[in-house]
């Protein structure tokens, strides 16, 4: 069989193995002595991660993320982290959002203005109309996945698992997100709702200036009608902050009534829910025993499996476990 490299021992017709070890494990380190140049068999990997994005992990497995709001109108300046929007309802800090040639991926919500969103990650062109697709519904809430995004990503290192490591990195992140959905999960989420809330303003009657209970949004109201009949803003009446100063003096017996749209959070079932997403991930192991009467069924877990701890819990961690015992055990060299 043939060496790996030049000899290192004199003239003997040994393999190198500084190249080999530092050309497998990319290592880069020094192995200057014979107990160093065995210092990569001690499962001890370096080496740099590609990059992996939300977006990755939502390509394999969508069910996390729910079904996207498309957020249309927005505008985009190459460079800049600013978007401005024509509504922030329904948004908040942490949310993924998507824009293909316009948004670079991994794109999370990280401020809210008034009529603008920051994100981030700069846009990459100029648009005064694009459309942002907002998750807004997640089952599971955006910042846990991105949380677990991040510990996959400092756990599982590329030098080691190579084409595999995309595998892996779903694997570890659905597998968390499984146990989260066990345990933490809420099976509704909160929705913005829009209702008009309408009152009398107080104040004397006769008179001109009336106050409302509250600064309507926008600094408009939707009506202001005087004994039912509908008062013209600008013409009939002024709104400042939340005084009302009528144009013409009210006389006795007069009514003014003023309505405006309010919004509140309400609470609606997720498109998927929590309990769903981890039963369709929870291990189930392998049936040992069924009977008919009052119905039962026995599993019994993967033994090989049996030092993994809470990896035997969900079907992503026994892939993940089953492949780690593969690429845990580095690599060989046949001389």
């Amino acid at each position: 069989m043939g060496g790996f490299g030049g000899g290192v021992l004199g003239t003997q017709n040994w393999p190198n193995f500084n190249s080999w070890l530092q050309n497998t494990w990319g290592s880069g380190a020094s192995y200057e002595t014979v107990c160093s140049q065995f210092y990569g068999a001690s499962n001890f990997v370096f080496g740099q991660n590609p990059p992996y994005y939300l977006d990755n992990f939502k390509s394999i497995y969508p069910k996390f993320f729910g079904l996207p709001t498309p957020l249309s109108g927005c505008g985009t300046t190459q460079g800049d982290a600013t978007l401005t929007v024509l509504s922030i309802d329904g948004l908040d800090y942490g949310q993924f959002v998507q824009a293909p040639g316009v948004l670079p991926q991994g794109s999370v919500i990280v401020g809210l203005g008034d009529g603008t969103v920051t994100l981030n990650n700069a846009a990459t062109v100029t648009n005064a109309n694009a459309t942002i697709q907002t998750y807004q519904a997640s089952p599971i809430p955006n910042g846990v996945i991105l949380m677990y995004l991040r510990l996959a990503y400092e756990s599982l290192v590329w030098k080691r698992w190579q084409g595999e490591w995309w595998v892996a990195m779903g694997l570890f992140i659905a597998h968390y997100l499984t146990l989260y959905a066990k345990s933490d999960a809420s099976e509704v989420y909160s929705q913005l709702q829009t209702a008009i809330h309408g009152e009398a303003p107080t104040g004397a009657v006769p008179g001109t200036v009336y106050t409302l209970s509250a600064q309507p949004p926008n600094g408009s109201l939707q009506t202001l009608t005087k004994n039912g009949v509908f008062q013209t803003p600008g013409i009939d009446y002024t709104l400042n902050g939340n005084t009302v100063t009528m144009t013409n003096a009210t006389v006795l017996n007069d009514a003014l009534y003023a309505t405006w749209p309010i919004s509140y959070q309400t609470i609606a079932p997720a498109a998927i829910t929590g309990s769903q997403i981890a039963a369709a991930g929870l291990a189930g192991g392998i049936q040992t025993s069924k009977s008919v009467g009052d119905v039962s069924v026995g599993y019994a877990t993967l033994e090989v499996l049996s030092g993994f701890g809470a990896w035997q819990l969900t079907s992503y961690g026994q892939q993940l476990s089953t492949m780690a015992m593969v690429v845990g055990m580095g690599p060989a060299l046949v001389w």
